[in-house]
């Protein structure tokens, strides 16, 4: 039997989750090499796989788009693996309309840290931003 995520996890996860949005972090091939476990993967939402040596390659090159995420939910899935689900949008430049999406993520615990496993986004209807 998994046991419940508890409300610590959960905040660390969604901080975690956040900072790899952060400028600072996907800009740094460094950075992001200690988030990403080594067997990560990630589905795009145009159906596209990425593993850890594509994304350090390509993400820390990319403009960094303006995100809004939301609705974090979260569980256990076994004693060192979490998921995280939530609401995403996000767009590219201030001129160009948001892209909405539903996320998950799932996290590894390794020897001393959590560490992204798994990654996808799937483009959904629009929903509501709240601004919190």
């Amino acid at each position: 039997m998994t046991q419940k995520i508890t409300q610590e996890l959960l905040d660390e996860l969604i901080s975690l989750e956040r900072q790899l949005l952060e400028p600072n972090v996907r800009e740094s091939k460094e950075r992001l090499s200690v988030m990403l476990d080594d067997d990560f993967y990630e589905i795009s939402a145009n159906g596209l796989l990425f593993n850890k040596r594509h994304v350090l390659s390509r993400l820390p090159n990319e403009k960094v788009p303006q995100f809004y995420n939301q609705d974090f939910r979260g569980q256990m899935l076994a004693e060192n693996i979490a998921q995280l689900t939530y609401q995403a949008a996000y767009r590219r430049n201030a001129y160009s309309n948001l892209q909405y999406s539903f996320r998950m993520s799932i996290w590894r615990k390794n020897t001393s840290s959590w560490q992204l496993l798994f990654h996808q986004g799937t483009p959904s209807p629009e929903f509501a931003l709240k601004y919190d």
